[in-house]
């Protein structure tokens, strides 16, 4: 029997943790260490009690330097830079750098001076030209054995990119914008208190808020056909989980909304990053979806035969860590090839 990709998970919050239940029960993976600067009591508690995702389905402790999780025993522990685990002396196999800290190629290569063979990076790159990203459906094809680390970019250019080269491949895209309808995240206020961005400094849960987006950027470095052609805005709304990209584009080969959904409809029925769905879905209906983008055959619209509106919906958490599962899965096959 092959032995399981040993996991170190650097940062214990929203993804780490949603990682560490995606691959609970896979006997091809395993979580081999947890890295944190937080209490590790409060990160037990935090895996066991989910506000979104409920109950952890195993009794969950933390055990003198261990988190212990139904039958799994994982070290836990208190580092806040990358290069000061061993990650030899643990026998792991890919880092997971999920504290959105430590975004450079430099930061995240002392996780492989540290032992580490591979590194993905749950986040964008500080500096897009520091190191490749890269977007499952998009340009996942081009990983190779000599890729030792990886961004993976944001959670919603991982649903946009993948529908814009689908379109893209059947019907030409001459230009979009897109509007991110993001559910609220632990950056922002539980209530009105001044910050550095005003609009960001007001309630989370009482406003609808637009802010910037730096995806359209991400996408243009992970498509580079659509650099100049693409541009978007944020609006985090008061919804814990489940968002949408509202995306309008102009087609350069006229289509019809029928012939529109066929074409994504083929493109989504042997993939694991979209889905296509005419079901009468709400953001919550997305919570837990595995697909980085959920197409919303009911919204497409097409005036003209060439002006394209649809709506692409996904589970800003849950799908991202889908992703870094495959990544990790994908870059741990090369050491195989290698060996």
């Amino acid at each position: 029997m092959t032995a399981p990709i040993r996991i170190g998970l650097m940062g214990f919050g929203r993804i780490g943790r949603n990682v560490f239940r995606q691959v609970r029960d896979r006997g091809d993976l395993e979580v081999a260490a947890i890295v944190d600067v937080a209490d590790p009591t409060a990160l037990a508690y935090l895996l066991e009690y989910d506000t979104i995702f409920g109950r952890y389905p195993a009794p969950v402790s933390y055990d003198n330097g261990f988190l212990v999780a139904g039958d799994h025993r994982i070290p836990m522990l208190t580092a806040a830079e990358p290069g000061d685990v061993d990650w030899s002396a643990l026998d792991v196999d890919v880092v997971v750098q999920a504290t959105r800290k430590h975004r450079t190629a430099a930061e995240c290569a002392r996780h492989l001076e540290a032992g580490a063979k591979r590194v993905v990076l749950a986040s964008t790159p500080q500096n897009p030209d520091d190191m490749d990203t890269v977007i499952m459906g998009a340009n996942d094809h081009l990983l190779g054995p000599d890729d030792r680390m990886v961004a993976l970019g944001s959670n919603t250019s991982n649903a946009l990119a993948p529908i814009l080269r689908v379109l893209d491949e059947g019907f030409g895209v001459e230009r979009a914008m897109f509007t991110v309808v993001h559910a609220f995240t632990n950056e922002q206020r539980l209530a009105d208190v001044p910050g550095d961005d005003l609009r960001t400094s007001r309630a989370a849960a009482e406003n609808i808020i637009p802010s910037a987006t730096t995806s359209a950027a991400i996408i243009e470095s992970v498509l580079p056909q659509f650099a100049g052609k693409l541009s978007g805005i944020a609006l985090n709304v008061p919804v814990s989980d489940g968002s949408n990209v509202d995306l309008v584009a102009t087609l350069a080969t006229p289509a019809d909304r029928a012939a529109v959904n066929a074409h994504v409809a083929a493109a989504a029925a042997d993939s694991d990053v979209i889905e296509y769905t005419e079901d009468p879905i709400v953001s919550s209906d997305v919570i837990g979806n595995t697909h980085s983008a959920v197409w919303d055959g009911l919204a497409t619209m097409v005036v003209g035969g060439t002006l394209l509106k649809c709506v692409t919906w996904f589970d800003n958490g849950w799908g991202y860590a889908a992703r870094v599962v495959d990544a990790i899965v994908k870059l741990a096959s090369f050491e195989e090839v290698s060996a």
